[in-house]
């Protein structure tokens, strides 16, 4: 592996090393609107994680305070697979650049010039 790819795998581990926290789920905002005597309010924002547990989709109420830190987590774990995406396709790229090996070619053998029996003609 040249060094200049080494050096690019070490930053992005290094960069991954740093996330400190991570949650799966996506965190959706909600504001609510009602008519109280005729005039219209807007409660909110309330907020809701939805996240795919045992191959269902679940969601919950998460309070106003818990929501901040909860959406860094998401983006934690965003960056990370990001970046884990960005080391593989670097480890892809430098292991088919060191491994160059010849494409092969499907009938790369030799023929023979000659048959051993001639080819029967249809009955």
């Amino acid at each position: 592996m040249n060094p200049s790819t080494a050096r690019q795998r070490r930053h992005l581990l290094h960069q991954m090393e740093q996330i400190e926290h991570m949650e799966f789920g996506a965190l959706a905002e909600e504001h609510r609107t009602r008519t109280v005597d005729g005039v219209e309010m807007t409660a909110g924002p309330y907020f809701k994680l939805q996240q795919w547990k045992d191959g269902r989709n679940c969601s919950r109420r998460v309070p106003p305070q818990e929501a901040v830190p909860l959406r860094e987590a998401i983006e934690g774990r965003q960056r990370f697979e990001k970046l884990a995406g960005e080391f593989v396709e670097l480890t892809v790229a430098a292991t088919r650049s060191q491994a160059a090996l010849p494409e092969s070619k499907k009938n790369s053998r030799r023929k023979s010039g000659k048959r051993s029996l001639p080819k029967q003609p249809p009955s």
